[in-house]
């Protein structure tokens, strides 16, 4: 019975529920969408939404509902054995990745899933904080009396990290909707993320390193997700230029540089961004130069398939794995762990 309840809380109701209407013609898609549509939206929740996300200034209400669909529903898995008990939870929280990253974001936490009690929460809590609420509650439900929450972003600010720290009264004002914040009895610790850390940088290098051949001839360029807030967004490219330095010293690379995408940024500014990328390969490439690119994306995902489609018809190699792929990742969890203690 402990094992069927979590099941359901771990998100898994989803797939019982694909499981018994796809045999009469409903897709998987058809069934997210009425997950999110089943939120309704009220005008004042959507002038909200608009308000605080410029790009949705651009939608209709009817794309901003699909947008977020698109997003998928907030999931809560459990990783840990349901027997395993201790006075210390971990709870990671991810933007969600689908099925294929999702699992891959979940194998990064098997180690610490023996030790502690480990539950993920993904989805970006634009709409609702149920997930991660539930999360909480199965890691006090096995013993936890302290929470450290471990946010998993390639952004040290902006929204989505905003949101999170929203959710667990780290911060007054929620970037998006004003959800439920978090209840619990449990002395909840809000720990880092793991952008700045020079451990990202050394896994970006061994990334290189793997598809490099003539270090000397060749150029690497690191691409960051980028947060729409001008500020924000120029804090991460000074964090990417420590990660370029990390790189630079740790081969004979012929040049390293970052680059943001501002991805939920509007239109305009995003192109912008693609076109300077687009020049700096052109410029690499007519020089004879090799180029390597490599994200800060934590699995990969669907930012990795729009670079591709950015970049398109330029020659170029671009890392498949993300960030929390690398053995490395696992190294700075525990860290991350033995900090909180």
């Amino acid at each position: 019975m402990k094992h069927l309840y979590r099941l359901f809380r771990n998100g898994y109701f989803h797939v019982f529920v694909a499981l018994i209407i796809l045999p009469f013609g409903i897709t998987p898609a058809a069934a997210q969408d009425h997950e999110h549509h089943h939120h309704q939206m009220t005008a004042e929740q959507f002038a909200e939404l608009r308000e605080k996300v410029p790009l949705y200034r651009e939608y209709t209400d009817e794309q901003i509902m699909e947008n977020m669909a698109g997003m998928g529903p907030g999931l809560n898995i459990y990783v840990s054995d349901a027997q395993l008990a201790d006075d210390v939870g971990v709870l990671a929280l991810g933007h969600g990745f689908g099925p294929e990253g999702n699992e891959m974001f979940r194998s990064a936490y098997e180690t610490t899933a023996v030790q502690h009690p480990t539950s993920l929460a993904l989805g970006m809590a634009m709409m609702s904080s149920s997930h991660i609420q539930a999360a909480v509650d199965d890691l006090t439900a096995a013993g936890a009396e302290m929470v450290l929450v471990i946010p998993v972003t390639t952004l040290k600010t902006g929204k989505l990290i905003g949101q999170w720290r929203y959710i667990f009264g780290e911060q007054d004002e929620a970037p998006w909707m004003s959800v439920e914040r978090v209840q619990s009895d449990a002395r909840i610790v809000f720990g880092p993320t793991p952008t700045d850390d020079r451990l990202i940088a050394e896994i970006l290098l061994a990334y290189a390193k793997q598809m490099s051949s003539d270090p000397r001839n060749e150029v690497v360029a690191i691409i960051g997700h980028g947060a729409t807030d001008p500020q924000a967004n120029a804090q991460e490219l000074e964090i990417l230029e420590r990660h370029s330095a990390v790189i630079r010293n740790g081969d004979d690379f012929a040049r390293v540089q970052a680059f943001t995408l501002q991805d939920d940024a509007p239109s305009e500014i995003r192109s912008a961004n693609i076109e300077r990328m687009r020049a700096w390969v052109r410029a690499a490439t007519d020089r004879g130069q090799r180029v390597i690119v490599v994200t800060t994306v934590p699995v990969r995902a669907r930012v990795q398939e729009k670079i591709r489609q950015d970049l398109e018809g330029l020659d170029y190699v671009m890392n498949e794995q993300g960030v929390v792929e690398h053995p490395l990742f696992s190294d700075w969890i525990e860290s991350t762990i033995a900090a909180s203690k």
